[in-house]
């Protein structure tokens, strides 16, 4: 028995043919998981992509896959990719390095209000100072929360910085509704990425995170044993070539004063040496003598 297949959307062909486009004009991509990403964050940072000579696409994994299989063939390992869109998926192509663009998502990522069962990334706190609200029901509210007030000049004040929330700790309905009144957005949203594609290369989110303090201290230190290495081995760099000079001329120096060599940079010390010497020969003779 014959079945009819059915047409294929118009649209969903021309978004196929449009990331085929896409995967095989840039350098670089990013698979990033957007989920519990509104839509106002996910502009913002497109804006941001936008400027560094980006493109984000928010995909349907079906098509996304069809359009890496067209690819595959001119780009070695890109089939890779298609394991990694699960869930809810953002596509970034670019030309930039991947490890700086991952850098730069983690750095840019955006503000916005807690919701009633957020993690707090990190402690949230409520500062001292003039909250504006006038004193009312809200008054419960902090009491509740255990966040010391006061009335002054109309208006409730906190009195002191407090830690309503530790890193790790699930945000309550009714601490989710303050922060929105204090106008505190305490979660940080962004595009977070779970696989990188450059070079015929598959990195996974693992491989893609980059300790720069790390790396910081690691440059720091081959910066310094290669300078002791050259400093010791008497090798003239500019860095070296007045270590060395000083060095030598402290070493010419000590030479010389030990041989008594009566140059005019010496002459004083083996003066003042001679002069110890004698002084403490002396002493030794008044002591034996006595």
């Amino acid at each position: 028995m014959y079945v009819r297949q059915k047409a294929i959307p118009l649209k969903k062909v021309k978004r196929v043919e449009e990331l085929s486009k896409l995967f095989e004009s840039y350098d670089s991509i990013l698979i990033v998981n957007i989920t519990g990403v509104t839509t106002p964050v996910l502009h913002e940072v497109r804006a941001k992509l936008r400027e560094k000579g980006s493109v984000v696409k928010v995909v349907k994994n079906t098509l996304a896959r069809l359009a890496i299989e067209r690819v595959s063939k001119k780009k070695k390992g890109l089939k890779k990719l298609k394991e990694y869109l699960k869930g809810q998926n953002a596509v970034i192509f670019t030309n930039e390095n991947v490890f700086a663009l991952k850098l730069f998502l983690d750095k840019n990522r955006i503000p916005r209000e807690a919701r009633a069962g957020d993690i707090a990334q990190d402690d949230i706190v409520i500062p001292a100072g003039n909250t504006n609200f006038a004193p009312g029901p809200i008054l419960s509210l902090f009491s509740k929360l255990k966040i010391p007030t006061s009335i002054k000049e109309g208006s409730i004040w906190v009195t002191k910085d407090t830690i309503v929330a530790k890193a790790g700790e699930e945000i309550s309905a009714e601490l989710a509704d303050l922060l929105k009144k204090l106008g505190i957005k305490p979660i940080k949203v962004g595009l977070d990425c779970k696989v990188a594609y450059t070079d015929g290369v598959v990195i996974p989110k693992d491989l893609l995170e980059v300790d720069l303090n790390k790396i910081r201290r690691e440059v720091e230190e081959a910066i310094q044993a290669a300078f002791n290495l050259a400093l010791n081995s008497i090798y003239p760099t500019s860095e070296t070539i007045g270590f060395i000079v000083r060095k030598a001329y402290a070493e010419a120096l000590n030479l010389s004063i030990n041989v008594a060599l009566p140059i005019s940079e010496t002459l004083p010390f083996i003066i003042a040496k001679a002069h110890l010497q004698a002084s403490l020969l002396k002493k030794l003779i008044d002591e034996k003598s006595g």
